[in-house]
Order: C-alpha cells, then structure tokens, then sequence
C-alpha cells in the first residue's frame, strides 16, 4: 500500500475486497466521519476510495451509489477539521443546521465537520481534501459553517486546479516535500476563503441580524405548532408586517421558511431515528404537517426520496469487519480511522 518514499495511502473497490464485501467495506471505513445506508434494495459494487495523506491533510477521490449521509453528534464531537468537495459527477442535497444542502458538479464546497448534517447522494464520484482548522486559521465561531464557490467563479476554478493537480501528483511526492506542500496549499486557501467570510460579517447591520436570528429561534421552538405563521411573530416581535417580509424575503416568505424547517427536522429525525420504534405519520404531525399525503410530496420534492424511503435506509447490514475472508483488507478501516485522529 505504501513505502518508505512515498506517501501514507489506502485504497479500497471492488477488486480489493471482493465484489460482496464491497458495500460493507465501504460503510465501515467511512463510519468514522459518517453513517451511510444505501437507497437500493441490491448490493453496490460502485463503492471506491482511493486517499493519501500530505502531511496532516487528507486528499482523496471516492465514488458511491445512492445513498444517505448522516453526520452526526458523535462524528461531530471534537471534529476540528474542515473538508473541501467537488463532485466531479452526481450531486447530493439534504440540511446543514437550518440551511440547505445542495452539491452540483463543478462546484466548490468547504464545510465544518464540528457542525451536524444529513444528506441524499446521487450515483457520484467526488474529489476531496480534509484539514486541521488549525491549518488555515478557520474559527467556528467566526466563519461560516459552510462555503461554496460556484463552477466558474475564478476562486471555483482556482481551487478545483489545485485540488485536482494536488491529486494527480501524490502518488510520486516523498515524504520530505509533504509538509511544505501542506504549507503553501493551506496558505493559498486561507488567503482565498477566509477574508470574504470575514469582509461578509462586518457588512451586516447588528440589530437587523440579531431580529433575524430571534424571530428564527422563535419559529424552531414552535414548528409543532400548526397554526404557526407570520401572524405569531407580529403577535411576538415589535416590528412591522413589511419588515418581516423584507427579513424572510431571502427564503421566500414566513411560510416557505417554516415548510422547509419542518422538513429539515423531519430528515434529521428519521435518518436518526429507529425504522421499528418510529411511524412517518408520528413525524408529520410532531412537526405540524396534518395531512400525512401533503407531507409526503413536499418531503420528496425537498430531498429526493420518499419519507418512507429515509426511515428504511437506517436499516444496517452486516458489518464488514465480520465478514472472514476479507479480514486481510482491514487497513482501510484502520488507517482512514487513525489519519481522522490524528490530523
């Protein structure tokens, strides 16, 4: 897999473990940083990771079937470092916090894995790299929990040149030039990402934000309220109907906002929940959807699969590290485990 003048590297396809242990191998090497659960009833034999590790960054290449992605409290805890993905195809959507999650070809996503999300992947292949906050000077409670860059936006394009060259190189770079590799990669990140974020902070008005982020809070507290409505934050805030429209104009309105909330809930809790203790009905009306049908279309609008579909894709199949005759593979699971730890 790897020797004393080349980079620390794993691999794992099909090949490697064996075209029935493919699925498995794969869900358990990434359990560190994800739970995944396939969207088909057949067994993927598409899954591939191929990664190296440049000093304390980790760049790598993966291709997946359809399938959920639920990065949870436990992945989250004591996660400090940052991910960079570009898909090179297929796409993903789902929710990060109480914002929307949507991946497209050609674009440039860095997101905090300190932070909770869910999300529904098309059949992709992605290229990515993940790093110490500590590398580029990120700081959680200071910049945005999510960045995106678009397809032909010059930082976009800069960026997928550095990722996709860095790539191409690291099978020959030794072990001795990782570290300032490292450096000016981190360096032109930093110098490209961090401003902007901070240079968008300081043009917000603090009193319109803090009236936002209240008015928000307000509508999480109570989305089990069917009847919750622009009528309840009149009732709740001094402020005018026109301001209020103006505050959720970005998100289409008061009752877009709480839709798309309750439906964000709704993924969350089933991608986590039990598929034997919990009822999709019990959900929807949790969440103040009455009309179990009404639910069902907006869910499936929203992300792509029925809510059905993401109660049943909890459903966990034998673990990989079980499986015998693919024992000899297991470095992939140790050592993609080990280089999270240890960056």
């Amino acid at each position: 897999m790897e020797n004393a003048t080349s980079l620390p590297s794993l691999r794992l396809d099909a090949e490697m473990v064996g075209a029935r242990h493919c699925y498995d191998a794969w869900r358990e090497t990434v359990r560190c940083v994800y739970d995944v659960n396939p969207l088909n009833d057949g067994t993927s034999t598409t899954e591939r990771l191929e990664a190296w590790l440049l000093d304390n960054l980790i760049f790598s290449e993966t291709a997946f079937s359809e399938q959920t992605f639920a990065h949870n409290a436990r992945h989250a805890e004591d996660s400090n470092y940052l991910t960079l993905q570009i898909y090179k195809s297929g796409g993903s959507k789902g929710v990060f916090g109480n914002r929307d999650w949507q991946m497209e070809p050609g674009e440039v996503h860095i997101y905090d894995f300190s932070r909770e999300f869910h999300s529904v992947a098309q059949n992709s292949v992605v290229a990515g790299v993940t790093l110490p906050h500590s590398a580029i000077g990120y700081d959680p409670g200071k910049h945005p929990a999510h960045m995106s860059y678009g397809a032909n936006s010059p930082i976009g394009q800069l960026l997928k040149n550095a990722v996709f060259l860095m790539q191409k190189q690291a099978p020959d770079v030794k072990p001795d030039e990782a570290p300032e590799l490292a450096r000016v990669f981190c360096g032109m990140l930093s110098g490209l990402i961090l401003p902007q974020t901070e240079e968008r902070d300081t043009k917000a008005t603090k009193s319109r934000a803090e009236r936002h982020a209240d008015m928000r809070a307000y509508l999480e507290r109570n989305l089990g309220d069917p009847t919750l409505g622009i009528e309840h934050l009149l009732r709740t805030f001094a402020v005018s109907r026109p301001a209020i429209y103006r505050d959720f104009a970005d998100v289409g309105g008061v009752a877009a906002y709480i839709n798309k909330r309750r439906l964000d809930r709704a993924f969350h809790q089933l991608l986590s929940a039990s598929a034997k203790a919990t009822r999709v009905k019990d959900v929807a009306n949790q969440l103040g959807f009455q009309d179990p049908a009404y639910f069902s279309r907006l869910f499936r609008q929203r992300f792509g699969i029925s809510p059905v579909g993401a109660l049943n894709s909890r459903g966990i199949s034998t673990p990989y590290a079980s499986q015998g005759d693919a024992s000899d593979n297991q470095f992939a699971v140790r050592d993609l485990s080990n280089w999270f730890n240890t960056i």
